[in-house]
């Protein structure tokens, strides 16, 4: 057990190394990520006829939002895509387009309101403070060891999909970051030796078997996903590298300081949102399944 604590040491003396003055972090993927609960009684009312940031991403435009780590310039991450022949046929006719089919409404909107007080009385202020402890370029190292010790779960998953370069980027990534990098707070396979990273998930393996990704659902704490989304979540809790390499209870420790610094460069920007939402479920479900779209449409390069 010793030694455990012996290694915690050495990380923070090299983490401590890393502080310096805190730099704006410009993460748009934010909005695509966790939702709480909707209360139209906490919306403020509008005082300007300046369109909400949330109406202009909605809209295609870019919007720029003030945040404690500086000003984020987004884009929107609606993709173009073509119509189906089944909306075209709607368009032509001039009918109403279909709602999506929201099947777990009921559960997922307590789920979602759950959340929300839980973001908004425990994590966003732990994440806030974290934020003050820890400046950024400390954060972005901690960010950068967690995603190295997820590489051979890239790999596994990468291998099972038939995508062995990718398996082998992986590979070659964790030796690399895990050595030169320091156990990977470092990432000198991105910046020395230029190998992409090639993060797959459980649901990634699962979407190019043709599984679907089945109806949106919202998870306690995690946010929103759907029933692949979800399935992933719970495999690779069982099959994460962690689990292998540290023993309870350090392993939940870890996996909330991994949740902290996950959440905390997009605390300021999910209350942003929420606020300027008419119905935030709606709209980060909607963010949810663009992104779905997006990613469908993406073609990786070979």
């Amino acid at each position: 057990m010793n030694y455990r604590y012996t290694l915690i040491w050495l990380l923070a003396f090299a983490l401590s190394g890393c502080a310096a003055k805190p730099e704006a972090n410009d993460n748009a993927a934010a909005i695509t990520n966790a939702a709480p609960g909707s209360n139209q009684a906490d919306k403020p009312a509008p005082t300007t006829d300046e369109p909400s940031a949330a109406e202009q991403l909605s809209a295609g435009q870019t919007t720029k939002i003030v945040t404690s780590q500086g000003t984020l310039e987004l884009e929107p991450t609606v993709v173009d895509m073509e119509p189906v022949a089944a909306d075209s046929e709607v368009a032509r006719s001039g009918q109403a387009a279909p709602l999506y089919d929201d099947p777990l409404e009921g559960w997922n909107r307590a789920i979602f309101r759950f959340n929300h007080v839980s973001y908004s009385y425990v994590l966003i202020p732990i994440a806030k403070g974290y934020q003050k402890v820890l400046p950024a370029p400390v954060r972005d190292k901690v960010g950068n060891a967690f995603a190295n010790i997820r590489e051979p779960l890239n790999l596994l998953n990468n291998a099972v999909a038939g995508n062995f370069k990718g398996a082998g980027t992986n590979l070659g990534r964790f030796v690399i970051n895990s050595t030169i990098g320091i156990l990977g707070l470092f990432d000198p396979a991105t910046s020395w030796f230029e190998i992409p990273k090639a993060k797959q998930s459980i649901a990634d393996t699962l979407s190019h078997y043709q599984v679907g990704n089945g109806p949106y659902l919202v998870l306690p704490i995690l946010g929103q996903s759907d029933v692949r989304g979800a399935s992933s979540v719970l495999g690779e809790a069982f099959l994460h590298p962690l689990n292998q390499l540290v023993n309870t209870p350090e392993l939940y420790y870890l996996q909330g300081v991994n949740v902290i610094n996950s959440f905390s460069d997009r605390a300021d920007l999910y209350q942003t949102l929420y606020k300027q939402a008419d119905d935030p479920y709606i709209y980060f479900r909607n963010q949810h399944l663009q992104g779905l779209k997006r990613d469908e449409a993406y073609v990786k390069p070979e």
